[in-house]
């Protein structure tokens, strides 16, 4: 139970070197955390561009026999694709 009740400081119970390490850490890191902003993302390059746009083009494709009626056959084919033979 005595040794609950120190005299000794927080500082004091630190070494020397402890205190110098944990005020260079408070500095450096205390800054990072002030910050509110979000990191911006990096500009997409032309590959992930070329691949977005491609795979827009391919949902539009799935749901363009639903939201352009009047371009499709009966079957949902256009006039110049090729119709497959039963």
């Amino acid at each position: 139970m005595d040794e609950l009740k120190s005299d000794k400081s927080t500082v004091e119970v630190l070494e020397p070197g402890m205190t110098k390490f944990i005020l260079v850490a408070l500095l450096t890191t205390l800054p990072v955390l002030a910050q509110t902003a979000p990191i911006p993302t990096p500009p997409l390059t032309d590959r992930e561009r070329v691949q977005a746009d491609r795979a827009k083009a391919a949902e539009d494709e799935k749901v363009a026999p639903m939201t352009r009626p009047w371009d499709r056959d009966a079957d949902g084919k256009r006039p110049w694709e090729r119709k497959s033979k039963p």
